[in-house]
């Protein structure tokens, strides 16, 4: 095995995520809530690769998507540069823009009908404070009766079963065959969720080798959720333990949906 390397987070991110079989899962779920609230313009924070901002543009809305990082950036817009016809012809847009939790008014980013934040994104906040700061930029960026999306690990499930890892997913990509592994640790403080994400690549050649990246996650079980969203300005919170819109069992389900209404 050659010597192992870090990764960079935008390298194998569409590689790791089966987007078809995703998207086609969430769309529904998306589709209502947009509707609910007649959502024109919608706001995807750590919006990643832009595949769920690509998505809601297709259906004739204007998206702007937000991430700190600019190798996802430039990610995101080679994506939606391929799918720009299809925008075009919905009626849709959708542009990026570089930004962190917390910093939304900062970017003059508000009065959106709707505000999503996916694929484990919100973890990201710098702890319980920066959840509430998070949060209260969030109900900011909204309009009154505004619709705010999150999608998440249940945390409530990790913290009370402490798994330390996630089923591997495999890969077959242009560089070879690609191994995707996430071992879980559990500092003693409760407050985070620390994960290793590990990448093993067996190159053309036959040879294998290691890339890494370490990410420290907030914990944010969903009780926690729920009262903070309630303190930060929102109210009418469901939550789910799936797209499919079923009530959460939180000892079982691995991730969790929260919808919530901006006051």
């Amino acid at each position: 095995m050659t010597p192992e390397k870090e990764i960079h987070p935008a390298a194998d991110y569409d590689e790791f995520v089966d987007w078809g079989r995703r998207l086609a899962r969430e769309e529904p779920l998306f589709r209502a809530v947009f509707e609910e609230v007649g959502a024109r313009n919608v706001l995807d924070i750590g919006c990643g690769s832009a595949r769920h901002a690509i998505m809601f543009a297709t259906w004739g809305l204007d998206v702007v998507g937000v991430d700190p990082d600019e190798s996802m950036l430039a990610q995101a817009d080679t994506n939606i540069g391929s799918q720009a016809e299809r925008i075009a012809e919905a009626g849709g847009s959708v542009r990026t823009t570089r930004g962190g939790f917390g910093g939304l008014c900062d970017l003059g980013l508000a009065g959106f009908d709707a505000l999503v934040c996916t694929g484990n994104a919100l973890p990201h906040v710098e702890g319980h404070e920066g959840l509430r700061l998070a949060l209260a930029d969030f109900a900011k960026a909204l309009r009154r009766d505004g619709a705010l999306v999150l999608h998440l690990l249940n945390h409530s499930r990790l913290l009370m079963s402490r798994p330390r890892s996630i089923p591997p997913v495999v890969r077959d990509t242009t560089a070879g065959t690609k191994v995707f592994l996430r071992v879980i640790d559990y500092p003693m403080d409760g407050e985070h969720v620390d994960f290793d994400f590990l990448t093993l690549v067996r190159g053309h050649d036959g040879e294998w080798s290691l890339e890494h990246r370490r990410s420290v996650h907030a914990a944010l079980p969903i009780d926690l959720l729920e009262t903070e969203l309630r303190s930060s300005g929102f109210d009418d919170v469901r939550v789910y333990g799936g797209h499919d819109m079923k009530a959460l069992e939180v000892d079982t389900d691995e991730s969790v949906i929260v919808v919530a209404k901006r006051v």
